[in-house]
């Protein structure tokens, strides 16, 4: 159930946005996310310990710590990524909510179609996210570019290896606007501003905060080494070491400068940081930044144990330390009341899980990808032209005489093998689609079945488009056989054996999500299915243990036989003559009244003749639909 809050107290963006437009996303009743006794083990070692704390809406919770403190590990924890050993999590004091409805995680690494504009980018993940026939919903997106400081570079497209795009601190901003288009109560970022220079990180952080403030949202983020400007937007600190709790609290201690009082809610904190610091036994040097100092006595893993005393124990003594001096400085959690006198209930909104419609959206943002995108299908479909020129020039004109018999079957392998081969070059594309797919997954926008859905409707029309292109190039130019049918055929089964090594080719890197490795694997795979496909050595002639099993699972088999099987029937091949004796390769069933070999004969005599298109095409259909089940089930297990 959403409220709003009066606009009087809204910021003037939101409010005028509202007041103007009639957005439906109105600012949702404050909350509190609190978590006490988190721990959580691997092989029995302690990676959280004993971690509490809570963060009511609008704060900022700045989660820092050496290398190896547990901070990744707490967030996966707190959005239960993974399932923590003991301690509970509780939104307004009850363990029953929804996560994938509550929180909105954004990853370190953005994962973005860099072809796709900011405004594009913030308009799909709205409409995955959003209700069905959400009203309004361009004023919202506007009103989140505002927010985040995108609109400038709305129509700016995010950036590719190939062409440059907006900048690393903006590339942030689009990704938590992916997150937050949908306002969900929590939001939490992995190292929001890893690898960004410090005005940008500032403005990463500035923005998170003003968003925090005007839609009531709880924001936890890691955070490495800020300076004293990013830092100060932070509410609360939590520091961990070891997995334990080193100090959690009001971050204000360690951000405002020296000698000056704090101020807190209902207290006065008398004193300065210095003083902190030094009342637990670790001044802090001059021109030192307190936060990094703060970290620094809490970092281990260079440790000198000087005075004989572990680096556990040294850890012990700071908890205690602080623990002590909690009271004297009070530095105890925020307990916020909130006045709901004021909240007036304005519209309950509904949300849509319609997978079929989802796949729609997903296959029209892919669609738009495969059209920009140059290492989709651009650089595929150049190679096609450029194989299907080079069989047209040197395959050309083969004719019908029977010494052309193994040339022609050269050309359906070469097709076959080679343009299904070329499937590794799809590896690239897919990889970014999938750290997309990981990253709104994970956020419960879809689920893996909408996305193979997608991605399946999306790749057919192109990869028809370079087969009958490739067809069209080099099919008259040799000369196969003639007619408008025949031609159809070959595209068709050259197109179901391409679809098969793309889809085996996506499987291998949804298996292994390593571009090298996948690439690898691919390669190996199409090159054992040429080896036990028929070609290279008879069918009939490979080792029983091959021929039994690979053979008849190599979509390869089918799509060849297939294709010569549409190209020789019908056709008549002539055999030569010498000194009146009738040469034919094959036996013939024109011999003795005419010197050639029908189709039908070269098909026997290949082995070919229990084939059945019908049959062949629907195994090959079968295949693709296994590779593309298989990956299903490998997206659904492997969730990163």
């Amino acid at each position: 159930m959403l409220h709003l809050l009066p606009t009087s107290n809204m910021p003037d963006s939101y409010a005028d946005d509202i007041e103007k437009n009639g957005i439906p996303f109105l600012i949702p009743p404050p909350i509190t996310l609190s978590w006490s006794d988190l721990a959580y083990r691997v092989k029995e070692k302690n990676i959280l310990d004993g971690v509490s704390g809570q963060l009511a809406s609008g704060q900022l919770l700045a989660v820092m710590g050496p290398s190896g403190a547990g901070k990744s590990t707490f967030l996966d924890v707190l959005c239960k990524r993974v399932k923590a050993a003991s301690g509970e999590i509780l939104l307004n004091g009850s363990p029953d909510f929804d996560i994938t409805r509550t929180v909105s995680f954004v990853e370190q690494h953005d994962a973005l179609f860099g072809v796709l504009t900011v405004r594009e980018t913030v308009s799909y993940a709205a409409r995955l996210s959003l209700p069905r026939n959400t009203p309004n919903i361009n004023a919202h997106i506007d009103a989140t570019l505002r927010s985040l400081g995108l609109q400038d570079v709305a129509n700016n497209r995010i950036g590719t290896p190939l062409q440059r795009g907006i900048s690393g601190g903006q590339k942030r901003r689009v990704t938590i606007a992916c997150s937050v288009i949908a306002r969900p109560r929590v939001l939490v970022l992995d190292e929001p501003t890893s690898g960004l220079d410090s005005g940008s990180a500032q403005e990463v952080m500035a923005s998170i905060k003003r968003l925090a403030q005007e839609t009531n949202m709880v924001c936890i983020a890691t955070i490495h080494q800020p300076n004293w400007e990013v830092f100060s937007l932070f509410d609360r600190l939590t520091l961990l070491a070891a997995g334990r709790v080193m100090y959690n609290g009001p971050a204000s201690i360690f951000s405002l400068p020296r000698h000056i009082h704090l101020s807190f809610p209902d207290h006065v904190f008398a004193g300065d940081i210095d003083q902190y610091l030094t009342d637990i036994g670790y001044p802090s040097p001059q021109h030192t930044n307190p936060v990094d100092q703060a970290i620094a006595i809490v970092n281990t893993e260079f440790y000198d144990n000087e005075n004989d005393i572990t680096s556990s124990a040294h850890l012990d003594n700071i908890a205690s330390a602080w623990i002590t001096h909690q009271s004297r400085y009070n530095i105890i959690p925020d307990n916020n009341q909130y006045h709901t006198s004021d909240i007036i209930l304005v519209k309950q909104v509904s949300e849509s899980r319609d997978a079929m419609r989802k796949a729609i959206i997903l296959t029209q943002r892919n669609f738009v990808n495969y059209v920009r995108n140059l290492l989709g299908f651009g650089i595929r479909m150049g190679m096609y032209v450029g194989m299907g020129l080079m069989l047209a020039t040197i395959w050309i004109h083969l004719g019908t005489s029977t010494d052309k018999i193994n040339d022609r079957l050269s050309v359906f392998f070469f097709s076959v093998a080679f343009l299904g081969f070329m499937s590794v070059a799809g590896i690239p594309a897919f990889l970014e689609e999938r750290a997309v797919f990981v990253r709104e997954r994970s956020n419960g926008l879809y689920g893996p079945g909408a996305y193979v859905l997608a991605n399946t409707f999306a790749v057919v029309p192109f990869l028809f488009a370079c087969t009958i292109l490739f067809s069209v190039i080099c099919y008259w130019a040799i000369g196969l056989h003639p007619g408008a049918k025949p031609f159809f055929r070959f595209t068709l089964y050259l197109f179901l054996g391409v679809m098969a090594a793309e889809s085996q080719s996506i499987l291998i890197a949804a298996i292994i999500p390593i571009f090298v490795a996948a690439l690898a694997l691919a390669s190996f795979m199409n090159g054992f299915w040429m080896c036990v496909q028929g070609y290279f050595i008879r069918a009939t002639s490979l080792p029983r243990f091959w021929y039994y099993w690979a053979h008849w699972i190599d979509f390869q088999t089918f799509s060849f036989q297939l294709i010569v099987r549409s190209d020789v029937k019908g056709l008549t091949f002539q055999c030569p003559t010498i000194d009146g004796s009738c040469l034919c390769p094959f036996t013939s069933s024109l011999v003795p009244t005419q010197c050639a070999l029908t189709g039908d004969d070269i098909v026997k005599n290949l082995g070919y003749e229990g084939a059945n298109d019908g049959l062949y095409v629907g195994v090959l259909i079968i295949i693709i639909v296994f590779y593309r089940m298989a990956m299903w089930v490998v997206l659904a297990i492997r969730k990163r």
